[in-house]
């Protein structure tokens, strides 16, 4: 039986769009991660990407950068330095400069949107402070911020810079261990950015993750657990399961006690700035009571499961 005419080029079409229009995936440039960061007034940009030329065995990566005074100028700058066609379909990091603000994190995100689709496992995280060489470090922080990912099961997508209309949050990377969070405002100026404990549980209350591992008490404590988060108003219910306490330093302190004043704490700084409402809280109160009920001070509950 023979195929219907239109059966065949619906085919063709399918199998053109997936290789690139007959260009094998292996003769294209494939884009892994795009990294920014500013630098004397100026955008840096680079492209980390398969390096497919490279015989020996494991997975190796090659790097295309380029500086301009726009992220857009520079991101063009590096793209265009590459023989090949390039394609983003397997990206899965997009790395915003340390310093990024609310509005630079929606300008770069739109700039990527459209290049990364499809590519739905796409993580966003902000760099760290400490200079770096692109060709020197560039696979180094990709594989880090992919095993930070999948230790702390931790995922920020490129749509999460514009579920809300005024904020944003995206993890910082750190060089020694764990993650930091960036709380961005459109009225802030200079991101939030929380660490240890804080960044943890701040993103647990922004869906980013649902577990907590880390270190507590002045480093003296470590704790694990899986959490769920149900909201009353705004009062924040975290329900902790499959909790694990280990003592790294003997301090004769009970574990539980301390790590619950420590997570009270961390909370009552997350939520002092009202200005956005980071783990919609306020949004919650204005569906139940009305947009001009003012919102009592959030409060949190630590359920033990």
């Amino acid at each position: 039986m023979s195929v219907p005419k239109y059966k065949a080029l619906l085919i063709v079409c399918i199998t053109l769009f997936l290789c690139g229009c007959g260009q094998a995936l292996s003769e294209r440039e494939i884009v892994r991660a795009v990294f920014f960061a500013r630098q004397q007034g100026q955008y840096s940009v680079c492209l980390l990407l398969a390096d497919q030329n490279n015989n020996e065995d494991g997975i190796h990566y090659k790097t295309s950068s380029a500086r301009g005074f726009t992220a857009a100028q520079a991101l063009h700058r590096a793209e265009t330095t590459l023989p090949g066609r390039l394609y983003y379909g397997l990206i899965d990091l997009a790395v915003l400069p340390a310093d990024a603000d609310w509005q630079t994190a929606r300008e770069l995100g739109s700039l990527l949107y459209d290049k990364a689709q499809p590519a739905p496992e796409l993580s966003v995280f902000a760099l760290d402070t400490a200079p770096h060489s692109w060709a020197e470090d560039a696979a180094a922080l990709y594989e880090d911020m992919k095993s930070v990912r999948s230790e702390y099961r931790l995922h920020c997508g490129l749509q999460q810079l514009f579920t809300q209309a005024d904020c944003c949050t995206v993890p910082g990377y750190r060089a020694d261990s764990g993650y930091d969070l960036l709380l961005l405002a459109k009225q802030q100026p200079a991101p939030y950015r929380a660490a240890g404990l804080a960044a943890q549980l701040a993103a647990v209350l922004c869906g980013q993750t649902d577990r907590l591992y880390t270190t507590y008490a002045g480093g003296t404590a470590l704790c694990r657990a899986r959490i769920d988060v149900t909201v009353q108003d705004t009062t924040v219910q975290l329900h902790l399961r499959d909790t694990a306490f280990e003592i790294l330093t003997q301090t004769g302190q009970d574990l539980q006690a301390l790590f619950c004043t420590e997570l009270l704490q961390a909370f009552a700084a997350l939520t002092a700035e009202r200005s956005a409402d980071f783990f919609h809280l306020q949004f919650w109160h204005a569906n139940l009571y009305g947009p001009r009920s003012p919102a009592p001070a959030p409060q949190l509950t630590i359920l033990w499961e």
